[in-house]
This record gives C-alpha cells, sequence and structure tokens, in this order.
C-alpha cells in the first residue's frame, strides 16, 4: 500500500513540475495541450488524464504559481507567473535532465528512492539512538560507493 501511495504523490508533484517546465519553455498553453506534451515528452511514462491534470492545474493556480484567462474559444489557457518561473528555475535543471535520459527509468527509481524513505520514517520511530546513528552511518556509506561508481564525489 505504501508503494501504491508513495508512487502516486511523486507521479503528481512530478507532473505539476512538468506543468511549470512547459509554461517557462513554451509560454501559454491550454490543458489538452499541456497533456499532450507531458506524454510526448516523457514518452509516455506520465500520461495525465483530464481527472489528475485539472486538478493539478487549479491547485498551481490557487497557490499563485500559474494564471489563468479564456481564450475567444472558451478555453482555459495558463500562464506561469513571476511566483512559478522562481520555482521553476530551482527544478529546470533536474526537469531537463530526466527527459534527455529514459524518463521511466528515471522515475522508477525516484519511486523506488521515494517508498524508500516512507518505509525508514515508519521504521525511524522504533529505533533506539544507536541503531538511528548506524543506520545514518550506513547511509552515508552507501552514497558514497554510489558516487564513486557514477564519477560523482560525496
Amino acid at each position: 500500500m505504501y508503494l501504491d501511495i508513495s508512487r502516486y504523490i511523486l507521479r503528481k508533484g512530478l507532473t505539476k513540475l512538468l506543468v511549470l517546465y512547459l509554461l517557462l519553455r513554451d509560454g501559454d498553453l491550454h490543458g489538452y495541450e499541456i497533456m499532450k506534451k507531458i506524454k510526448k515528452e516523457t514518452k509516455g511514462a506520465i500520461s495525465p488524464s483530464p481527472g489528475n491534470i485539472y486538478p493539478a492545474l487549479r491547485e498551481l493556480a490557487s497557490r499563485g504559481f500559474v494564471s489563468v484567462r479564456v481564450d475567444d474559444m472558451g478555453r482555459k489557457i495558463y500562464s506561469l507567473t513571476e511566483r512559478g518561473r522562481e520555482i521553476i528555475m530551482e527544478k529546470k535543471g533536474f526537469i531537463e535532465e530526466m527527459l534527455r535520459n529514459n524518463p521511466s527509468e528515471v522515475i522508477e527509481v525516484l519511486e523506488e528512492i521515494h517508498a524508500l524513505i516512507v518505509s525508514v520514517m515508519s521504521a525511524w520511530r522504533n529505533m533506539d539512538e544507536a541503531s538511528k546513528k548506524a543506520f545514518v552511518e550506513g547511509l552515508r556509506r552507501l552514497r558514497r560507493s554510489l558516487g564513486v561508481g557514477i564519477g560523482v564525489g560525496g
């Protein structure tokens, strides 16, 4: 169950970041265009339906990250606000790297990391201080070993 919730939360967050990224890159778009572009850019790894893109757009608008206007055909057109620009500029490199690589693989890794975080936080409250310290040190060793394996220091 945690994995399903974890995947849902991660994909929902990635969808919102992709909306902001597309508005930054492509300018004003309507909801259907955004759905199609997300599916295309992620090579189908994220294929939002109207049932998840429109609530995401409403949330982004309510938080002041996008603005909405209605065009001559009655479609809602979404634009990036300055606040939205600030948010996506912090994440732009990550999104572009994900899209350059295989988005399905990147998303799979992110889902597993997110699920691991959920599992760790659940187990954390039952650990004594010595176990917590040992666990954190084990994570540091893992991070350093992964960094060496992929050419990143740490």
